[in-house]
This record gives structure tokens, sequence and C-alpha cells, in this order.
């Protein structure tokens, strides 16, 4: 299956600049958002949103045709 996926922040520095942060990922049918990041090399927490939507859950598997978005979770304050 193919997920467009798109980074923000200092994981869009991952990909070359001309790519503007969006690719687009073959993943296994059955693949979770978790597997993603690791297909990507991502290891520290993101934040991360599945077609406009907040999501929570790493374990989360994914649709062929599903957009993606990581970002670094942002800290602080009371």
């Amino acid at each position: 299956m193919q997920v467009k996926v798109v980074l923000y922040g200092m994981l869009r520095e991952r990909l070359a600049k001309e790519t503007r942060g969006r690719l687009t990922v073959e993943l296994p049918e059955g693949s979770s958002v978790a597997d993603l990041r690791a297909h990507l090399g991502i290891q520290t927490p993101v934040g991360c949103s599945v077609n406009g939507q907040m999501e929570r859950n790493p374990e989360r598997v994914l649709r062929d045709g599903d957009e993606v978005h990581l970002f670094q979770s942002i800290g602080g304050g009371e």
C-alpha cells in the first residue's frame, strides 16, 4: 500500500529540500503508524495526524492512500 507522508520541523531535514517534506512510502498491508516511523528511521516521540485527525495510538493501522503528518511534539508551559 502507499501512504503519503508530510514531515515538519527538524524531521523535514531528513529529506532533500526539493521534496518540501513530502514523500510517498510503500508499506506492507496492515502496517501501523509505528511501522511507518520505523521505516523512516524516526525513533524519538513525535506528534501524528492521519487524514487530518490527531492520532495518539502508534498501533493505528494505516490504509492505502492515507496521509500521515509527523511533527515534533511541543512541550512546556503550565
